[in-house]
């Protein structure tokens, strides 16, 4: 389906401020027209008239203006995923039937390939591990045997028929071994894998994260039984479900911001079908280097944000009030004070992102916004 641009998604909000000053509360009589140049289509800041014997109780203070291209869109929880689509994972199986023995990893755990994950009590490993050393202790005899004949007949010491015969031994051990080492291997187990105390140990086949455990401490387990799942972790996806609206249009670039994450993850992507049960269509973000707080599986709650070609000033929260229904925030300009309407596009962690008839010299009052509103209100005025 296609996706709104900011300014749609906007919209609507824009038209909810026009039809909210339109009710308003007329203009405290404090108030005096700005005399900078402002376009026909913005509203005009307005200058706040403050009485001489006022101004030393004010205790304001003001910050100059913050520009930014970045903005909040909306928050929500992500799913931490090792691939853009779903989960890529390895099972781990029992390679035999057997008794599951020592500790096992937990949920979360890093795991690395070739670490022993727990062990595996078996009589039938017992004994293919046990035709296989025997096989191969013949298999290294014959070819022993082979290399002294070959030199004895070389020296003319013994018969052709002896050689022969040495050789036809050597080619059966090395047929056996390798039968044994077969059915090793349909059984899971790596040719000459050792057991630990007599048991067989289960290794990781990858490095990566355990996100499943499907079995405990003494359990009994039969041959090609799943025992856990191991998610990949050498890549890192962050998933996120929004409404479509405020889905980043096509061509726009977005983030996905998770707190204590030393970077952010760039969408790559946006679904294009809406999901029907819960009509939210699904953002997909890869960081360039992987959260190491964050593990496969996981939830987290991130922010989304798009970068915009028109900057924004972001400034505290608390430096904004409302006349008329309608944002507002004070500016100081030299030895004045200004009282500018504003467009609220965004708040995250404290701060507001706003648009305005802005000067470059403007100063934002960040302290005394409501010493300053009561002064433009006519409160306390002579």
């Amino acid at each position: 389906m296609p996706l709104l641009s900011p300014r749609a998604r906007l919209a609507p909000f824009m038209v909810a401020f026009v039809l909210a000053g339109l009710g308003g509360l007329p203009i405290a009589p404090a108030f005096a027209e700005a005399t900078q140049a402002v376009s026909p289509d913005t509203p005009k800041a307005t200058a706040v008239v403050i009485p001489e014997a006022m101004r030393a109780n004010l205790k304001i203070q003001a910050a100059p203006l913050a520009a930014t291209q970045n903005l909040p869109i909306t928050q929500g929880l992500v799913s931490i995923s090792a691939a853009a689509s779903n989960q890529a994972s390895s099972q781990v199986s029992a390679p035999a039937d057997g008794l599951i023995v020592g500790n096992l990893p937990q949920i979360g755990q890093s795991v690395t390939a070739g670490q022993v994950l727990f062990e595996l009590a078996s009589a039938g490993l017992a004994d293919l591990q046990g035709q296989w050393s025997m096989a191969q202790a013949r298999a290294t005899l014959a070819q022993q045997n082979l290399s002294r004949d070959s030199a004895l007949f070389a020296d003319g010491l013994i018969a052709k028929k002896r050689l022969d015969d040495t050789k036809s031994q050597a080619q059966l051990a090395a047929a056996e071994l390798n039968a044994a080492t077969a059915r090793l291997k349909v059984a899971g187990i790596t040719a000459g894998q050792q057991a630990t105390g007599g048991n067989l140990a289960i290794r990781a086949p990858v490095t990566g994260v355990v996100t499943q455990r499907k079995i405990m401490p003494g359990e009994r387990v039969m041959a090609g039984q799943a025992l856990a799942e191991i998610t990949l972790s050498d890549a890192q996806w962050w998933l996120m479900a929004v409404p479509p609206a405020m889905a980043p249009a096509a061509g726009t670039s977005a983030e996905l911001k998770i707190a204590g994450c030393p970077q952010a993850a760039p969408v790559k992507w946006v679904d294009l079908a809406v999901d029907p049960q819960s009509q939210m269509v699904t953002l997909r973000a890869e960081p360039k280097v992987p959260c190491p707080q964050l593990r496969p599986g996981q939830k987290a709650s991130a922010s989304l944000w798009i970068h915009q070609p028109n900057p924004v000033q972001m400034l505290p929260i608390g430096a904004v009030t409302e006349f008329d229904n309608q944002p507002h925030v004070f500016v100081q300009r030299g030895a004045q004070f200004f009282l500018i309407p504003v467009q609220l596009r965004g708040e995250f962690d404290g701060m507001a992102y706003v648009t305005g008839d802005f000067q470059a010299q403007d100063l934002i009052v960040t302290l005394g916004v409501s010493r300053l509103k009561a002064v433009a209100l006519g409160m306390g005025a002579e």
